[in-house]
């Protein structure tokens, strides 16, 4: 019997809380080891080839994830892709030895060692590929396996890590070995578990493709992606010019407390990311059986229930944000701390995005997606310059809390248009949601707040910081228990879907 959506969540969710200890650890060691500037330096690097993969991309990724979705059984799919794939990463690769030429490398990469840029080419391109075949398996319902092996090699990575620096040996050079070993054998278990689940439904995967059969697919591709591309290019163009105008106004050092604050937000966000591709393939399916009431439940169940997910860890981070800092960077990052507590709420809107996204590139309305990239790039680079740039350049000079506040509050406005924009296509209540998403935020962060001032009333604010945030953390999340028990309606749940949820719970082992 096919996995069911319950089923797959529970094992992706479990690997993603597998995860976070991991992930916690290793970005505990990088920014000790590596102190604000050499982390800027990496950061900086690595999240500009990151978003000229995404550009390379152009959709075609997710036009591979939604095609297998509805075709499971038709191996030359990933044939095509793979091809397409090897293309995409000659390309970075070339890239990042273009940048080696100082005229270039000096420009893009200010104040940033030029080695780094083919290292960091081929980290990003190990990084989309390994997230390619992660979500081929999602398409083909291996998501249980596929989980388990990335919980597994997670683990070994941040041993590997710890290894490395307790023993004085970390530095960028073994740092991007240690992600390339990580991420080779992420996507060798990925690609591993793919096949079996072919050999298991009698298909045999070939590298050879016939002509005719490559120019189908060409076809299919290019009609579902041509229109992505200005929206590639000018996500590509934004996402890199904001990092670069930190970059070029405030250097190494001020890039390293953003990347902190975005790397406290994208763990707050690992325990939403596993719904969220799950998510996409039922769209898809749904879409393709013209079932549109069905996908206007699934957002209207799932959507608000992420939310609170994501706004219990956000807040919690916000109220607890000194502590964190403390945690993560020491007394090196202390002005990290209001940019970790502003990103802290990114991944509020970042699981409302990613599911609105969904319903767009499931029903093949790419232009959408174009036309918003390119609104947002007016007044999400303004916002950018005005918030970044020195005074002298008619801007605020705010460094990486400029930067911080231009994210979450461009995010804030794209999602909710998105989401406006959805639910004109499939069948849901835009303003419940939106009133949703204020009421939910403002109760978590009033709750979060009042935990840590008791917490503080117990403990004190002596130097046993981690023992009262630990005490502030479990008074926090017997709050927020009893609150959702109580008014279901927090979390976008009735009294019926709790008792649901309970019998579910009572049913896990049987899964």
């Amino acid at each position: 019997m096919a996995p069911t959506l319950a089923r797959r969540y529970i094992f992706k969710l479990v690997a993603n809380l597998v995860s976070v200890p991991v992930y916690l650890i290793m970005e505990a060691i990088l920014p000790r080891a590596l102190g604000p500037q050499t982390y800027g330096n990496y950061s900086f690097a690595t999240s500009l080839f990151q978003q000229f993969s995404g550009f390379l991309d152009m959709g075609t990724s997710t036009c591979f994830y939604n095609s297998l979705s509805r075709r499971q059984g038709e191996a030359g799919l990933f044939t095509f892709y793979l091809y397409l794939g090897l293309i995409i990463g000659a390309l970075m690769l070339l890239a990042g030895c273009a940048l080696l030429w100082p005229a270039a490398g000096r420009w893009l990469m200010p104040d940033v060692p030029l080695y780094y840029a083919p290292l960091a080419a081929l980290w990003a391109f190990l990084t989309w590929w390994g997230r390619v075949l992660r979500s081929m398996n999602d398409a083909l319902g291996a998501t249980i396996p596929s989980e388990m092996w990335r919980a597994l090699v997670s683990a070994a990575g941040v041993l590997l890590l710890a290894a490395l620096f307790f023993t004085g040996e970390l530095n960028t050079g073994t740092l991007f070995c240690q992600q390339y070993l990580l991420l080779g054998a992420t996507a060798m278990g990925f690609w591993l578990v793919s096949r079996r689940h072919w050999l298991h439904m009698g298909i045999h995967c070939q590298l050879h493709i016939r002509p005719g059969q490559m120019r189908a697919y060409g076809r299919e591709f290019f009609d579902y992606s041509h229109p992505l591309f200005v929206q590639a290019l000018l996500s590509f163009a934004m996402l890199a010019a904001e990092r670069w105008l930190l970059q070029w106004f405030d250097g190494s050092t001020q890039q390293g407390f953003f990347a902190l604050s975005q790397k406290v937000s994208m763990a707050c966000f690992l325990f939403v990311s596993a719904m969220t591709p799950l998510l996409m393939r039922e769209f898809s399916i749904s879409w393709g059986k013209g079932d549109l009431a069905a996908m206007g439940g699934l957002l209207s169940r799932f959507a608000p229930l992420l939310y609170a997910i994501a706004a219990y860890f956000s807040c919690f981070t916000v109220a607890e944000g000194k502590a964190l800092v403390e945690i993560f960077g020491g007394s090196e990052f202390l002005a990290a701390i209001l940019p970790v507590q502003i990103m802290a709420l990114y991944p509020l809107h970042q699981a409302y995005g990613q599911i609105a996204g969904s319903v767009f590139h499931a029903s093949g309305k790419t232009k959408i997606l174009r036309n918003m990239t390119a609104m947002e790039c007016l007044y999400g680079l303004g916002a950018a310059w005005l918030l970044v740039a020195p005074a002298s350049l008619y801007g605020l000079g705010l460094g990486a809390t400029g930067l911080a506040i231009k994210t979450v509050g461009v995010q804030f406005i794209s999602v909710n248009i998105y989401l406006w924009l959805a639910s004109r296509i499939i069948p849901f209540s835009f303003w419940r949601n939106l009133a949703h998403q204020i009421v939910c935020l403002l109760v978590f962060l009033g709750v979060a707040f009042g935990c840590r001032d008791i917490s503080l009333l117990l403990c004190g604010a002596g130097q046993h910081y981690i023992w009262r945030f630990l005490v502030s953390g479990i008074i926090y999340t017997l709050a927020i228990a009893t609150l959702c028990a109580a008014l279901p309606r927090f979390v976008g749940m009735s009294r019926q879907d709790v008792k649901e949820l309970g019998i579910r719970f009572g049913l896990i082992r049987k899964f």
